[in-house]
């Protein structure tokens, strides 16, 4: 009975010992598959780290060379317009770098801010390199809006990123190279408009004294004509002072138009041209009434020679040469600044 009890027991502990040992192999095992698995991804989340921490690098590097054709509030716009594509290209790449690779579940929040940012990024460039372009275009003020708007998304996406080790946003010098666009085109469009008032200022001028002067040019007589036919009896002394009389009453029409006109600086020697025409004809009508009066007073009862009473006009007559030798100076003037 005891032999048998002995072989029971003995049994009993070979079982047991297989069942330990049994259990001590998985264990071993579950033990060395954790230890190479979290060895494994220990290695993936490092190696994945690295690729960002290395395209996080060159994105700040890439940044950092606007400081070439960037110094405080200036710009030296040539030399960016040829640079910026050299910069664009070189963020593309890192772009393609990110769209290529596979994130690891740590860093996939990290890697998508870092894509879009750099989409921000990308963004910025292309649209100061557009701005710089045309700093005044029709659509100017749209892209000014836009390259802010890239330019407060991009620092939101990458102030996202949380990775040891790195870090990126836009540096100081992008900033101010983006202010100084701004800038830039803040002023160029200042200016096209300036130059735009001023066309159209001076449009509208030259449609205001175009019209004036080619009704004066309609208007204005030598008067000495009409000496020759009171001579000839073909009409009277009364008749001609009505026409004298309309000729003043339409030079002072000329002349408060005249005095109306909005003047832009660039028209000025064409406004003093006219006014130069307008006075020279006012003297003659003037100097033409003296010479009419004094004739028809000294004929009224006698009989003067035609030597005398034609050197009654000698002075009205210089001024009517004056006049038209005026009228040619203004349309000279005047064709000048149409053709500016």
């Amino acid at each position: 009975m005891g032999a048998y009890k002995d072989n029971v027991y003995n049994g009993n502990k070979k079982k047991n010992f297989k069942i330990i040992l049994f259990l001590s192999v998985i264990m071993l095992s579950i033990g060395i598959f954790l230890i190479s698995y979290y060895s494994f991804i220990t290695k993936v989340y490092t190696s994945y780290k690295t690729t960002l921490i290395t395209n996080i690098n060159g994105i700040n590097d890439a940044n950092k060379n606007v400081s070439q054709f960037n110094s405080n509030q200036t710009i030296d716009v040539d030399y960016a317009k040829k640079q910026l594509p050299k910069i664009i290209n070189e963020l593309s790449v890192f772009k393609d770098n990110l769209l290529n690779s596979e994130p690891t579940i740590k860093y996939k929040n990290d890697n998508d801010n870092l894509k879009c940012g750099l989409d921000k990024n990308l963004l910025i460039y292309r649209q100061t390199l557009a701005i710089l372009n045309n700093p005044s275009g029709n659509d100017v003020e749209k892209s000014m809006e836009n390259l802010k708007t890239y330019r407060n998304d991009c620092i939101n996406f990458y102030s996202l990123i949380d990775v040891h080790n790195a870090s990126i946003s836009l540096p100081k010098i992008s900033l101010t190279f983006i202010d100084n666009v701004l800038d830039y085109s803040d002023t160029a469009v200042m200016l096209k408009k300036e130059t735009d008032v001023k066309s159209q200022q001076n449009q509208e001028f030259i449609s205001n004294i175009d019209g004036l002067s080619t009704d004066f040019s309609n208007t204005k007589t030598n008067l000495y004509s009409y000496i020759i036919k009171v001579r000839k009896k073909e009409m009277s002394f009364d008749n001609l002072s009505k026409l004298l009389d309309d000729d003043f009453s339409q030079l002072s029409k000329f002349q408060a138009a005249f005095k109306i006109l909005t003047v832009p600086t660039s028209a000025i020697p064409t406004y003093e041209s006219f006014k130069i025409v307008l006075d020279k004809y006012e003297s003659y009508l003037s100097d033409f009434n003296l010479a009419m009066t004094s004739e028809n007073s000294k004929t009224s009862n006698t009989t003067i020679a035609p030597k005398t009473l034609n050197a009654l006009y000698t002075s009205s007559n210089s001024l009517f040469n004056d006049v038209e030798t005026s009228y040619t100076n203004y349309i000279k003037s005047i064709t000048q600044l149409k053709n500016k």
